[in-house]
């Protein structure tokens, strides 16, 4: 009776025992097998998982067949692909790749057609389909309720389960391959993945999805794929309603959710789910599908987003199996360990999803320190490089030395695992990890966050792949003391045609010379001045200044014994390719546009970059690296005064003439506004044909006649000050205060008293009746006069703040600040039995609040309490409290 093909050996020993009508115990021994233990039922006995080869040959000579076919019906061939065994015991090792030590699904229409003989593959926990007839397998004898097992005498396509559970009962004899089973169409993922795990048996190897670039060994795939599906198992075990998660039943049809059994048989392992193979076969296909959604993704970043629903869904259970990966298994590839690494790395700090190259395709922990980072430092600036600074960086402002420091950091982190102090440390900047903290939250928050990991991981790469042209660990330690002297500074503002200005634009020149060579941000002990105007540097940068700095930034790096380091150099930009990062794309902004812009009415890269829709960051980049010609013509080689040129472009001869003739604008004041010296707007005006005034004579101030009565009047009536009176009769203020001096004229304090404001203040205080000026010297005096004037007609102050509409705590601290100012008590308080009363000081002040509103032709007092401050006046002092309270102090008169 020859075996059919992929037939299991102990399907053809049942075949052979229904055809000689004998009992299979008793057919055993004629076959060459005995049992391995006295006493073993066959029903218990598993010897057609792995015999021995003296057993094979055995079966071999009894049969007829040959050994290498009788091999091809057992388990062998598929030990340490998709199940492992034991050679020792000689049975299947349930602890690793879902191994089944007993029992087999099975196709009711497989049956039906080969009249009840069986497959080996069914035996295996991975087969939960048919791939002839694209049906669901099935588990258990539709009458018993039990899996299939051998008694007796056999019956092909009968179930020979006891009703009972004992051999004294009769037998079910069910007709199997009358089992409901539940079709699919090829298409379906169910056929589809039943067909990946076949594939990788016959070949030996996992190459599909993350596989793809380095395949491993079927037993590899197969060892991942339980892993994933015992999470997936985990997850749903615990769920009220597993299969309600539509993010971790994507991908599987809904048909085969349904037929999800609502509570499985008692697993080996109750406690942990999926650790061994599960015993329903849409329990196994749907933890199956679970997995493949994941490792069949193309790319690495891609199946660990589809395995983060997984792992957020697994925390929920156990925090600890869902971010430990190396418990999911001895057998496990790096790759699935990257997977989760891309998938689990989003819980962690930005710092951490660097170190392990979170976006890559294959994400994994950082080797140890083996001297890379400090190579790699030696290629990386200080300050990062602009062009590059400019694309990652989302909004530039404040913070700008201090994300350029913190990005060249963060290219030694990637793949390391530096410590961020160490790693400014390295690059010789004095920043500390909370800076580097601070800045990548900057970037997490920006979006954009996994393209500014893409670009970061990009120019590691390069740079580790690459050699600099520049070393970088040498510049920033070269002597920069001698960088343009004094004496060459001049000699370039004379061959370039500028001005060479105050000793702040030769230092503003040095430190932008230091920090171009060194790239490293300019010295603390710089002066905040020259920092502060070192970003105005790229405005009035003309082309012949820059050939003229190029020519000493060269002769420096000769000097040092670095002819063969170019000035400058940066990454290619090529690397940030197809990243949707968030910053700005300088080389996108019109050039001769942004050179018109800012020789014409913006000058000021604010402005040009509010034209240009860019920022002023990019725009003093793109100025220093083009910088601006001072006219059209300059730009075809004819070379003017630059000074004279800009001057002459800002200033047209109307806007001369307004400001000199008209508003009376000195020569100095002029080019202050514009930014050129005075002897350019000298040259300029004679160039327009204006008359320039002539200087004072010596002793001017004195022959200037002023009226003794008319001074004294504007001094004191009108409360002017000094600079005004003397602004106006065009002397210094020292000889217009001498001049007061002479009058006899009592002068003015100088300090806060003095100021305009306050003068005008005072003035307007002698308007209003002496007895209310002490109330209206602060701020919201009239306010809080007012205030006390509508409060007094009531029984009590509480009941006048609620007709008034003002907070009782505000009504109660203006009246009490008002009776300090005065120091008089205004208001005897209500009690409880007598209302609230005017003292006569009280009324005195009521009246003259009256009479100067009548006076003014005031209408009726007009305040909310928006208009005063919050009820915050400190408590009176005993000085005060004294003022204010009639028993302590009799009352005073009010004048």
């Amino acid at each position: 009776m020859a075996p059919l093909p992929g037939e299991a050996l102990d399907s053809w020993a049942e075949a052979i025992a229904h055809r000689t009508d004998t009992y299979l115990k008793d057919l055993l021994p004629a076959l060459g097998v005995l049992p391995r233990h006295e006493r073993l039922s066959p029903s218990r006995w598993d010897w057609s998982g792995m015999p021995t080869d003296v057993e094979l040959e055995s079966i071999a000579a009894a049969t007829g067949i040959a050994s290498r076919q009788v091999h091809r019906m057992t388990l062998l061939p598929y030990d340490q692909l998709a199940l492992v065994l034991n050679p020792r015991s000689r049975r299947v090792d349930q602890r690793l790749l879902w191994g089944r030590a007993r029992g087999s699904r099975y196709c009711p229409v497989c049956l039906a057609e080969s009249g009840g003989r069986w497959q080996v593959s069914w035996r295996l926990g991975w087969s939960f389909a048919c791939l002839v007839h694209n049906r669901l397998l099935v588990d258990d004898c539709p009458g018993c309720l039990r899996p299939h097992s051998g008694y007796g005498i056999p019956i092909p396509g009968r179930c020979a389960n006891t009703t009972r559970g004992s051999e004294k009962h009769p037998r079910c004899h069910h007709d199997l391959a009358a089992a409901p089973s539940l079709p699919f169409p090829a298409e379906s993922p169910v056929i589809q993945a039943q067909h990946l795990l076949a594939t990788c048996i016959d070949t030996g190897k996992a190459d599909f999805g993350i596989y793809a670039a380095d395949p491993q060994s079927a037993r590899v795939g197969f060892a991942d794929i339980r892993a994933l599906a015992a999470r997936f198992l985990m997850a749903t075990s615990r769920a009220a309603d597993p299969m309600s998660d539509t993010c971790l039943t994507r991908g599987i049809p809904a048909e085969l959710v349904k037929r999800l059994p609502t509570q499985e048989r008692t697993s080996r392992y109750p406690g942990r789910p999926g650790a061994s193979a599960p015993p329903e076969a849409p329990s196994t296909a749907i933890a199956v599908l679970a997995a493949l959604n994941i490792l069949n993704q193309a790319a690495f970043a891609e199946a660990g987003r589809c395995m983060r629903t997984l792992v957020e869904a697994v925390s929920l259970v156990s925090p600890q199996a869902a971010l430990t990966v190396d418990t999911w298994g001895a057998d496990i590839s790096p790759l699935l360990k990257s997977v989760h690494l891309s998938a689990a790395l989003h819980r962690r700090p930005p710092s951490e999803q660097l170190r392990h190259r979170a976006v890559t395709s294959a994400p994994k922990k950082p080797p140890a320190e083996s001297g890379s980072s400090t190579r790699r430092a030696r290629k990386i600036p200080t300050l990062a490089w602009p062009g590059w600074w400019l694309r990652i960086t989302p909004a530039q402002g404040a913070f700008d030395t201090i994300m350029r420091q913190a990005l060249s950091a963060m290219l030694l982190i990637v793949g390391s695992r530096m410590d961020k102090k160490a790693a400014f440390t390295l690059l010789g900047s004095h920043l500390n990890s909370s800076h580097m903290s601070r800045m990548l939250r900057v970037l997490e928050q920006s979006d954009h966050w996994d393209a500014v990991q893409e670009a970061l991981t990009r120019v590691s790469d390069f740079l580790d792949n690459t050699d600099s042209p520049i070393d970088y660990h040498r510049r920033r330690h070269l002597d920069y003391d001698e960088l343009l002297p004094d004496e060459q500074w001049h000699s370039i503002c004379r061959t370039a045609g500028i001005s060479a200005g105050k000793q702040r634009r030769a230092g503003v020149v040095r430190a932008v010379l230091f920090e171009r060579l060194s790239a490293h941000p300019t010295p603390n002990t710089t002066p905040r001045t020259v920092r502060d105007h070192k970003v105005n540097f790229p405005v009035w940068h003309t082309p012949a200044l820059a050939e003229a700095l190029d020519d000493v930034a060269r002769s420096f790096l000769d000097r040092n014994h670095l002819a063969h380091e170019p000035l400058t150099w940066e990454p290619p930009a090529t690397l940030l390719d197809g990243l949707d990062l968030p910053g700005c794309d300088p080389h996108t902004v019109d050039v001769a546009r942004l050179h018109q812009l800012i020789r014409g009415q913006s000058q000021s890269p604010t402005a040009a970059a509010q034209e240009l829709d860019t920022t002023p960051e990019a725009i003093r980049y793109l100025l220093a690296l083009h910088p601006a010609p001072t006219t059209q013509r300059a730009a075809h080689g004819w070379r003017p005064n630059a000074a004279l040129s800009y001057a002459r472009e800002a200033l047209p001869p109307d806007d001369l003439t307004h400001l000199y003739t008209v508003q009376q604008r000195t020569l100095q004041q002029i080019g202050g506004q514009v930014g050129v010296s005075a002897r350019v707007i000298a040259n300029l005006a004679d160039e327009y044909g204006i008359s320039l005034r002539r200087p004072r004579e010596p002793g001017h101030n004195r022959t200037v006649h002023i009226d003794r009565e008319w001074l004294r009047e504007q001094y004191l009536v009108h409360q002017r000050s000094v600079a005004d009176l003397a602004a106006e009769q065009g002397i210094s203020a020292s000889t217009m205060l001498n001049r007061i001096k002479e009058a006899d004229i009592q002068t003015r304090a100088r300090g806060g008293r003095s100021h305009q404001r306050l003068l005008r203040s005072d003035t307007e205080l002698q308007h209003i009746p002496s007895p209310l000026r002490p109330a209206l010297a602060g701020r919201m005096g009239r306010t809080r006069l007012e205030l006390f004037a509508a409060a007094a007609p009531y029984e009590s102050l509480a009941k006048a703040a609620k007709a008034l509409n003002v907070v009782d705590a505000t009504l109660r601290s203006a009246i009490r600040r008002v009776e300090v100012d005065l120091g008089l008590n205004l208001i005897e308080r209500a009690t409880p039995t007598t209302p609230m009363q005017l003292t006569a000081p009280g009324r005195r002040i009521l009246a003259a609040i009256r009479a100067w509103q009548h006076d003014e032709e005031a209408p009726a007092p007009a305040f909310s309490a928006t208009d005063l401050p919050p009820p915050s006046e400190p408590p009176l002092t005993d000085q005060e409290d004294k003022i204010v309270r009639p028993d302590v102090v009799a009352h005073t008169d009010v004048q």
